[in-house]
């Protein structure tokens, strides 16, 4: 062996051996200015190694015995390529678990096609759909509606909500939908609602064409507040008297027929509290009914102290008063999109 390479093998095995001890407390902290103190440090009789510069080896080190890349070779001390971090699952950590009633991350299939756009706007799958992402959050996206009106829009859970029926999102787990979709439909918002007053509405099963979990947010039906206003007296402000305050309501059908119908009426000042824990806690468990059958409209009440007006109805209403009208499962009677 010639006398540089054997020198060349000494200033390695120093090096090695620096590198193990330095593991502890960082090669870093034990630089001093710019030299790297070898084995025994200062007064241990070892010589100082110069800090290998970035992609070259120590001076006076064999240069053809040194990886391009400024690493020792085979010392142990070459970082790991590190694995490339996957995208997280829509809708971050506190989503529902998979279930019938919630549905699954991997439905696919005609009537899921909002739950394949939210996967696109959240970057977990390519397109298509290749939908307009007007907004996207870690809990919902907000999209154009199916008119492409300027007061026809949809706030869209990031998780795989199936729909009204979904338990979670009567739960504190769950965010505020509702009031996401309100704050999305204010001018200046990616929603704004061009139309003079605001609806929002979510459809029963039985008249949803999505099984997504999407809140419409669109015009109300002229006349509707006015209708409301003239009962407000005899519309509750708590929530434990709303399943028995009936209030008749006069619609508008595809056909553009008018549409009375009954609706249980109740006030809220705000939207800060989870309407379909409302719905769930008043409404769903004291009838002994379901939440797939029940529908929703929140409209701004223009009287009195303002606030709120949340209509609710079902299908088969099973209690109403002589002489009203049937229940429906559609928000589309009062909601104006084109």
């Amino acid at each position: 062996m010639s006398g540089s390479r054997a020198d060349g093998k000494m200033r390695r095995r120093n090096f090695v051996k620096l590198s193990g001890v330095a593991g502890a407390t960082g090669i870093l902290g034990m630089l001093g200015a710019d030299r790297v103190l070898a084995d025994a440090g200062p007064g241990g009789g070892a010589p100082a190694v110069d800090a290998p510069p970035h992609g070259g080896p120590p001076n006076g080190w064999p240069s053809g015995d040194w990886p391009s890349d400024g690493w020792p070779p085979d010392d142990g001390c070459r970082p790991p390529t590190p694995e490339p971090t996957p995208p997280p699952p829509p809708g971050g950590a506190n989503c529902p678990a998979e279930s019938f009633d919630c549905g699954y991350v991997n439905d696919t299939g005609p009537r899921v096609y909002l739950w394949e756009a939210v996967q696109v706007c959240e970057g977990q799958k390519p397109g298509p759909p290749f939908p307009s992402c007007l907004s996207t959050t870690l809990d919902y996206v907000i999209f154009n509606g199916g008119s492409g009106s300027d007061h026809d829009y949809l706030t869209v859970p990031s998780c795989r909500v199936k729909g009204i029926e979904c338990p979670w999102i009567a739960t504190p787990a769950a965010p505020n939908y509702w009031l996401a979709a309100w704050n999305n439909a204010q001018q200046g918002a990616p929603g704004y609602v061009h139309y003079p007053q605001i609806g929002l509405g979510i459809n029963s099963i039985g008249d949803r064409m999505q099984d997504q979990l999407h809140i419409h947010m669109a015009g109300i039906l002229s006349g509707i507040q006015g209708q409301l206003n003239s009962v407000d007296s005899t519309i509750t402000n708590n929530p434990a008297r709303w399943r028995n305050q009936f209030v008749r309501v006069v619609g508008r059908n595809a056909a553009g027929a008018t549409d009375r119908r009954t609706y249980r009426a109740l006030r809220v000042a705000d939207l800060n509290t989870n309407l379909f824990t409302l719905l769930r806690d008043y409404i769903v468990r004291p009838n002994n009914t379901t939440m797939g059958e029940q529908m929703l409209v929140v409209t701004p009440r223009l009287t009195g102290s303002g606030g709120f007006y949340v209509l609710n109805s079902q299908a088969l209403m099973p209690i109403r008063p002589p002489g009203y009208p049937g229940g429906t499962g559609t928000s589309d009677l009062l909601l104006v999109y084109a």
